[in-house]
């Protein structure tokens, strides 16, 4: 008998609970719905004001302090919040937005206020390959500066593929030795190698950065070094 009347009881508050958290799912999931539809159709702008409103429906669902509808809530509230942390990055980045100083700055902030638990919602090499649009148009521009400035920013976001680095230090290193900046320019014609090690195109600049450096006579050692190695020979010879 009082098996049975608990879980009556536990229908009812069951029940009580649905009642009160019920209504803020509903519009929830009405806005997130429309949020994935307007994001599938590239309107960034106007799914981040949707997902905007998901978000407070859950939480608003949250506040009602529930039991049983605790933890599926949350799982909601997680999966919305990295929806709209990605397509707010689509928004940043896409069509124009990073083809003027405006919208790079724009990007910039953005990325650099993610809190680290909301890096997890965009992939690193996204990022990256944001950067590299970023880096070759200021390239172009011969804004050498600044295309080093994004070049390396993709090197430290570690977006964990290999040509995307190797590219990227070639890039690097032939700025570093269009500004006579050898014993840089040395190290990441190193790293390239290290992706390629019958890279002619790199092996032809290590030769002119030793020449530079007037230490040729280190050819093979600089050929076969990985880049840690190659920063502490250029210590060591010069």
């Amino acid at each position: 008998m009082d098996n049975l009347e608990e879980k009556l009881n536990h229908i009812e508050k069951w029940n009580q609970e649905r009642s009160r958290v019920k209504p803020y799912i509903d519009i929830a999931v009405e806005f997130h719905n429309k949020a994935r539809t307007e994001a599938h159709w590239k309107n960034y702008e106007h799914a981040a004001r949707l997902y905007r409103e998901a978000i407070q429906n859950y939480r608003n669902a949250v506040s009602q302090n529930p039991r049983y509808y605790l933890h599926d809530l949350l799982e909601r509230i997680d999966r919305v919040i990295g929806e709209h942390i990605y397509n707010t990055f689509n928004l940043k980045t896409y069509g124009d937005k990073l083809k003027d100083e405006r919208g790079i700055r724009d990007f910039e902030n953005f990325i650099e206020n993610l809190k680290e638990e909301e890096r997890k919602y965009i992939e690193p090499y996204d990022i990256a390959m944001a950067y590299m649009r970023v880096g070759d148009q200021y390239s172009e521009e011969g804004n050498l500066e600044r295309a080093y400035e994004f070049y390396k920013k993709i090197i430290d976001c570690d977006c964990g593929r290999p040509f995307v680095e190797h590219d990227t230090y070639r890039k690097m290193a032939k700025i570093l030795f269009a500004q006579a900046r050898y014993k840089e320019a040395l190290v990441d014609f190193v790293s390239v190698l290290s992706f390629d090690r019958e890279n002619h195109e790199a092996i032809s600049y290590i030769v002119q950065c030793l020449d530079k450096l007037g230490i040729a006579e280190h050819k093979k050692k600089f050929l076969a070094a990985k880049p840690n190695e190659a920063k502490k020979l250029i210590m060591e010879v010069l």
